[in-house]
């Protein structure tokens, strides 16, 4: 009893002898409850991966986040991140994935996001959330860079490639030249055995001329040093108003596929051509231009053809180019032009065919060509210098008289007794016609002729007998005379007639002293004879000079043609004479 006693006694003053193995159990379910907390903790994984991490601000990159592990996942909740400003996140799916581990169902959840970026730069993406049963878990997803859409950065070699275009005006005028230039540029180059492949746009409102290709040299740009390749495009806009260039681009051959880099469009802004200041020679030529000119021989024959060659070259459209118009050179009958085709694309060269019909000096005035300089956005003029041209008298004129001197003197025979026949012929008839006339003013009732004041009616301002006829009848009725002989039916003996005859009207209306084209040029216009219808005379007169000298067959039609010609002429003098009168 007082053992029993004594052993409570001792239990009632110390600790219960139970007291340190509870203690014990207790301290052990902490660290097991722990244990198993951590353990389940480290059964949970997450993830986030970002694919690929290099683009383009017009491409896009996924981003792909997992929660796994290898318990039972229950109560999952969607990640949670925030990217902005510098990528939009679309979501495309979520997945569900079951599978059996230790016994137990497991689940792994996934989630895909499209990542748009809204920036260039290399960005660190912040970390994304995972919350799991009241536990927080997080996965960082790593940095991405993003390129222009004309750049990209190989990562294998750190080389940096980019594409650039630009012009060389951004407001040129319509059919004026300017330049597009596509360069790219890159640090090394590609670990691969394909080359890059540009791709330049079609310019459909252009006409393009393609340069040659320079060689690739080194730059300095941005503190880094580019190899530098350039294709160069020479356009001319075909259209004003608003122009766009779509972008140029280039493939590059990437060791894991293809990579496409793209320039930025251009706007272009084409302006017409002024309409102050504009002259009327103007023909639409537009560029920068110079104008040549040179013959094939300093001194010729008369009757003999020399070449004329007029050479336009510059910097322009030669498509705009034309021939330019000689000025008249009297005694010359010309011919032409004819392009000829010359090896360089920035020429041309115009052949003109000129045939003196008189010995001497044969003097070609200079040659004026009008363009629109786009550069100093004015019209201009280059020109030609004046070029002299020693014309002696044909030999083989001569030669051929003595050969045929019996055909050809018949003919002139023929010729002289024809043309006195119609000179007779035709004063008879003014006669006659004169005549009429007179008998046709007598009173027909009196068969006198009134008396006006003293006078005979009629009587006032009529020409006696031995007055000629009025200019512009002598002129008519030789040219009538003209259209009924058959005995000019030679080219030769028809030119000269109807020549002569339009000088003789000159001598009687406008004093010409000498019967050359220069003095008939000089004496017209001295009486205000209009350009128009001194063009038309000097070219009847040329025309006239080129079957007088180099002799050509005339038809009919041909002869009545010059003929109705020369009678319009007379008439237009005779017509402007009255008016001033």
């Amino acid at each position: 009893m007082e053992e029993r006693k004594k052993g409570r006694r001792e239990w009632k003053d110390g600790y219960p002898p139970f007291h340190s193995s509870t203690l014990l159990l207790f301290f052990v379910g902490i660290v097991f409850i722990f244990l198993a907390t951590k353990a389940q903790s480290q059964e949970i994984n997450v993830a986030a991966v970002v694919n690929p991490r290099q683009i383009q601000l017009d491409e896009k990159a996924r981003l792909d986040l997992t929660l796994s592990g290898d318990t039972s996942i229950t109560h999952i909740e969607a990640p949670k991140f925030n990217f902005l400003p510098a990528f939009l996140a679309v979501p495309l799916h979520s997945e569900t994935t079951p599978r059996l581990a230790s016994d137990k169902i497991a689940v792994s959840m996934a989630w895909a996001y499209e990542l748009i970026p809204q920036a260039i730069g290399d960005f660190s993406l912040p970390d994304v959330r995972f919350a799991y049963q009241g536990t927080t878990y997080f996965a960082n997803p790593g940095s991405i860079r993003v390129s222009g859409a004309d750049t990209y950065t190989d990562v294998s070699t750190r080389s940096v490639h980019q594409v650039e275009a630009e012009v060389s005006t951004a407001e040129p005028y319509l059919n004026a030249p300017l330049t597009y230039t596509f360069r790219y540029l890159y640090t090394a180059v590609l670990p691969t055995q394909a080359s890059p492949t540009p791709q330049l746009p079609a310019f459909p409102d252009f006409l393009v001329e393609e340069l040659p290709p320079l060689s690739p040299q080194t730059q300095r740009i941005r503190g880094k040093t580019f190899w530098v390749q350039e294709q160069v495009r020479r356009l001319y806009p075909q259209r004003t108003g608003q122009i766009v260039i779509e972008p140029a681009t280039l493939i590059l051959p990437v060791p894991r596929g293809r990579k496409t880099l793209k320039t930025k469009p251009l706007k272009l802004t084409v302006q017409p051509l002024p309409e102050v200041g504009k002259p009327a020679q103007f023909s639409g030529a537009v560029g920068e231009y110079q104008i040549s000119a040179y013959v094939d021989r300093s001194a010729i024959e008369a009757g003999r053809a020399l070449t004329l060659s007029v050479q336009i070259s510059g910097r322009g459209s030669m498509q705009t180019v034309t021939a330019p118009k000689l000025p008249a050179i009297p005694g010359v009958v010309v011919s032409g032009p004819n392009l000829v085709e010359d090896a360089a694309p920035t020429v041309r060269t115009y052949a003109y065919a000129l045939v003196p019909a008189r010995s001497g000096t044969l003097r070609i005035p200079a040659i004026a060509y009008i363009y629109f300089d786009p550069s100093r956005a004015v019209y201009a003029t280059a020109q030609t210098n004046p070029i002299p041209v020693s014309v002696r008298p044909n030999p083989n004129a001569a030669a051929a008289v003595d050969t045929e001197a019996a055909s050809w003197w018949i003919w002139i025979i023929v010729f002289v007794v024809g043309l006195l026949g119609v000179l007779v012929a035709g004063f008879l008839w003014y006669r006659v016609r004169v005549q009429k006339f007179t008998d046709a003013a007598v009173n027909p009732t009196a068969g006198t002729v009134p008396v006006n004041n003293g006078e005979p009616k009629g009587q006032k301002g009529r020409r006696t007998e031995t007055e000629t006829a009025p200019p512009i009848s002598e002129a008519r009725d030789a040219l009538m005379a003209l259209a009924r002989n058959d005995s000019t039916d030679a080219a030769t003996a028809f030119a000269n007639t109807l020549a002569q005859t339009l000088y003789q009207y000159l001598e009687d209306t406008l004093g010409l002293t000498q019967r050359n084209i220069d003095t008939a040029r000089d004496a017209c216009m001295q009486a205000g004879v209009s350009e128009q219808i001194l063009e038309e005379l000097v070219d009847l007169l040329t025309k006239c000079d080129y079957h007088r000298f180099a002799p050509v067959p005339l038809t009919a039609n041909e002869r009545s043609t010059l003929i109705a010609r020369a009678e319009a002429v007379i008439s237009n003098i005779e017509t402007l004479l009255i008016t001033d009168n």
